[in-house]
């Protein structure tokens, strides 16, 4: 049985080798019960080419931002920032084991790149991480969670990499890439709870392997204006009350090796041009259109599903084409 090929590119992973630290780190120590600030400590760095690593303990009221390279900020499982960690422009920026919450976003790159380790971002009043004007944003083993607008947003040809996460309880969407951001690997995450679980917009592309998308208050995923959605490796996209997968507009969605089910109206929903690739190792069953379940659906007939092998649903699209699976 041929699988779909999943080729992450060098630009989709270029954050991977851009976070190794040096044993020659300077160190500072940040007790914000104390007075102390995460900011005076980065600006005490300036102009030095050594890597900054700082340590931080206490509750913490400001808007960090960091603007040179090679800083790690450390809250050691017990800090917590009220306010935003921004990247202006810097390269090699990890931020681990704290929580941010409070006023505006929680964090994020413009420019640069940054790396989220068991980081949890709570309960701030605008996004909870930003990715723009190209830059790169990690996030590994982290919460983000009930922040008011959106758990993670790309634009301007940033790229996001998301793994061992979970993204909940927000009330536009989960993820949202928009304006050619590509490279979008979401893995081994669980997106649910948000009105929309992963929107991929404007050329965009969002590859998601192992996650699951379930339980978001519309839709589990949808794809706009030219945009890629390839799924695979055990995902499941479940439980959504409208549409599992909902494409329009010339946008395309490959799916292999996942499942698709009870979700409250259609499976997937192709419209505008859009089309699906569907292989024999997909589960599609439990989805309701309202007269009988409806795995896909084409709402025009420029719309059209290419299926290896038969799903448990309807397949309702005018113009579609069913082979056998590739031997």
């Amino acid at each position: 049985m041929k699988k779909l090929s999943l080729k992450i590119t060098a630009a989709m992973i270029a954050g991977i080798g851009l976070f190794a630290t040096s044993v020659s780190a300077a160190n500072r120590t940040v007790n914000c019960d104390k007075g102390q600030s995460i900011q005076e400590a980065v600006e005490k760095g300036q102009g030095s080419a050594a890597p900054l690593y700082i340590d931080v303990s206490g509750s913490c009221e400001e808007v960090v931002t960091i603007k040179r390279d090679d800083v790690t900020i450390d809250g050691g499982e017990t800090a917590t920032v009220i306010g935003t960690i921004v990247v202006e422009g810097g390269n090699r920026i990890i931020v681990r084991e704290i929580t941010i919450t409070g006023p505006g976003p929680g964090a994020g790159a413009v420019g640069g790149n940054l790396k989220l380790i068991r980081v949890a971002i709570t309960g701030n009043s605008g996004l909870g991480v930003l990715a723009a004007d190209s830059a790169y944003v990690g996030m590994s083993r982290s919460i983000i969670q009930n922040n008011v607008t959106t758990g993670v947003l790309a634009r301007q040809g940033s790229s996001v990499f998301i793994r061992e996460t979970s993204i909940s309880g927000h009330e536009d969407y989960g993820i949202i890439l928009m304006s050619n951001s590509i490279g979008n690997v979401v893995s081994n995450s669980t997106i649910s709870e948000n009105y929309i679980g992963i929107s991929a917009r404007n050329s965009s592309t969002v590859i998601v392997n192992n996650s699951d998308v379930l339980n978001n208050t519309n839709s589990g995923i949808e794809a706009d204006n030219g945009a890629t959605v390839v799924i695979d490796e055990g995902t499941t996209i479940s439980s959504n009350p409208n549409y599992g997968i909902d494409a329009s507009l010339h946008s395309s969605v490959l799916i292999g090796d996942s499942a698709i089910t009870n979700n409250g109206s259609v499976g997937i929903k192709l419209q505008s041009d859009s089309g699906s690739r569907i292989d024999d190792d997909v589960t599609i069953s439990g989805n309701d259109i309202g007269n009988g379940n409806a795995g896909v659906f084409c709402t025009d007939t420029e719309s059209s599903v290419l299926m290896r092998g038969t799903i448990a649903d309807f397949v309702v699209c005018s113009d579609f084409n069913q082979v056998d699976p590739t031997p």
